[in-house]
Formats: C-alpha cells, sequence, structure tokens
C-alpha cells in the first residue's frame, strides 16, 4: 500500500463516499495525515485502520 492514500482511495478503503469523508474532516471528526501543496487531502493506512475500527464500533452480542 502506497504511504499516503487520496481522498477517494481513503473513501473507498473505509467503504464510505469521498463527500462524506470531507465533511467529517471538515467537522474535525477526522484528521488527514497531511494536505499536499496543492490542498488535497492524504491519508495513511494507520490512521484509516483506527478510523474504521471507529467507525465499526464496539461488537455487541446479539440478544435472542
Amino acid at each position: 500500500m502506497k504511504p499516503a492514500l487520496s481522498t477517494s482511495e481513503a473513501a473507498r478503503w473505509l467503504g464510505i463516499s469521498k463527500s462524506t469523508l470531507i465533511r467529517a474532516v471538515n467537522r474535525g471528526d477526522i484528521q488527514p495525515a497531511f494536505r499536499t501543496p496543492g490542498r488535497h487531502l492524504r491519508f495513511t493506512p494507520e490512521a484509516l485502520t483506527e478510523i474504521r475500527r471507529r467507525l465499526e464500533g464496539p461488537v455487541r452480542e446479539a440478544v435472542a
């Protein structure tokens, strides 16, 4: 995997739309690893793993 992923790649990896990811960044819910000189967002695989873990939430057991 590349050291830093674009917004489209990160959104695809997280299973959300690009616009949802951008809104989350603008709200401050998700932090990009850095911005390129052209102001494009970049995300590291490690950060995306943690974001995915937060999105999935805690695993709950089904109540019968």
